[in-house]
């Protein structure tokens, strides 16, 4: 009797250790899948920006402002509508070491874009409007995390109105990125969230979607 009961808890065992390694394959493989579906999305954006780059580049000398701002239209919101799929990766698991290198790599493609838009708003100007959205990358404090989350809310849908008429822009200030921080101390910003409105009104209150849409062009 006592032997069998001493075989039933081996048995046990070795079904509990099994569930466990299978378990433990199964996270691998999904956090493998996701990383490369990441990796998968920032080696597009990658393209699209030299892409469009080259395109600006070609038609500098060009008047055809249309042609410029549609390029970069395009780009930003692959840009932005991948870094949306980021976000849902992120909230579905664990924020990894690969994820934040990942999150800081769409961070410096943004910052780019937002260096080229600035150029491209002093060659054709009132031609469309910028909306760069700085907030912190996974903050610690509740009321942070809340109120960027209606910060997002309130700017996703003043995108959707807006369409192609806004270029909107969402960089995390915690990235590390030199070339960012230089351009925030251009505009002096030392509070986030905050919202810069073609380069021009910056905004440390949002209360509606009229708060942003008043200072459109």
């Amino acid at each position: 009797m006592l032997g069998n009961n001493k075989n039933v808890f081996w048995e046990a065992f070795l079904i509990a250790g099994a569930i466990f390694v299978l378990g433990l394959l199964l996270g691998v493989f999904v956090e493998s899948n996701r990383l490369n579906e990441i990796s998968s999305y920032y080696s597009h954006a990658e393209v699209s920006l030299i892409d469009s780059l080259a395109l600006s580049n070609a038609i500098s000398n060009s008047s055809d402002c249309k042609n410029i701002i549609s390029s970069n239209v395009e780009f930003a919101n692959s840009i932005y509508n991948e870094a949306l799929l980021l976000e849902k990766y992120e909230d579905s698991g664990k924020i990894t070491d690969d994820m934040i290198i990942a999150h800081q790599r769409y961070d410096l493609l943004r910052t780019i874009l937002w260096q080229n838009l600035r150029e491209i708003s002093q060659k054709c100007p009132n031609e469309f409007n910028s909306i760069i959205y700085l907030y912190t990358y996974n903050p610690s404090n509740i009321g942070e995390k809340a109120t960027q989350a209606v910060w997002s809310n309130i700017l996703y849908d003043v995108k959707q109105k807006e369409a192609n008429n806004v270029i909107l822009v969402p960089i995390a200030i915690n990235s590390n990125l030199s070339s960012l921080n230089y351009m925030i101390k251009e505009f002096n910003i030392t509070q986030f969230p905050a919202v810069i409105i073609n380069d021009k009104t910056v905004l440390y209150q949002l209360d509606s979607s009229d708060s942003v849409e008043k200072f459109l062009i």
